[in-house]
């Protein structure tokens, strides 16, 4: 069934829509504010690119070759809030001033190669095996969610058992709003832990938690 284009008064990251070019003005006014942040140390180049080394790491721990591992996967690190902010800024769509989250939405076609720039590699999202066989994070435009139907689709094939993983991760329960990100979505945070200890010692530090979906293909030789 074919879906209805978006509105133009739509934002292209969070697909929020709004009922005039008004609205789109100021929610695009607030995200600018989002990211441009006082009181942030300065961090060394050095730091901030070792950093995004471990980052690529502990998601291509996450690129399994196996077809039952496919689907939703999270990598969560110790991040401090400069550390994020020095990467992540400029991409940043929401952010809470009372808890101090923050998030980043990268969806479509160019949203690998926005990540590629971001943690300087071109191959963050993509580990190759034998047999010309690559696990790859899956970045596209996400099939538009509907309630009323079970989200199982995408503008890409899905091998059979991943498509039956998804299903089981996306509508065991029948959801009456839309997922936190959709298939083809990937969602970047920023949240604090706050660990209360039996004798009131409080412990507070950040964390970085990618959220995305993989999938497997074969490598075209030229």
């Amino acid at each position: 069934m074919p879906t209805l284009p978006p509105s133009p008064n739509t934002c292209s990251i969070c697909g929020r829509q709004f009922k005039n070019s008004r609205g789109l003005m100021q929610h695009n006014k607030i995200i600018q504010q989002y990211n441009q942040r006082e009181g942030l140390d300065g961090l060394p180049t050095s730091i901030i690119a070792e950093f995004k080394e471990i980052l690529i790491m502990e998601i291509h721990k996450k690129l399994v070759l196996n077809f039952r591992h496919m689907g939703k996967k999270l990598v969560s690190v110790p991040c401090p809030e400069s550390l994020f902010f020095s990467i992540f800024a400029g991409n940043i769509h929401y952010y809470s001033r009372t808890k101090g989250n923050y998030k980043c939405v990268f969806r479509g076609e160019k949203a690998y190669e926005v990540l590629s720039e971001i943690l300087n590699s071109n191959q963050w999202g993509k580990k190759a095996y034998s047999q010309n066989q690559e696990t790859y994070v899956v970045c596209l435009d996400p099939v538009p969610w509907d309630p009323s139907i079970s989200h199982n689709q995408s503008e890409e094939e899905i091998h059979p058992l991943e498509q039956l993983i998804y299903q089981q991760q996306s509508s065991i329960k029948k959801q009456a709003r839309r997922p936190r990100f959709l298939r083809g979505e990937i969602l970047i945070e920023w949240k604090k832990r706050i660990s209360n200890e039996i004798d009131k010692n409080i412990c507070t530090a950040g964390y970085i938690y990618f959220h995305f979906y993989i999938s497997q293909s074969f490598i075209q030789k030229v």
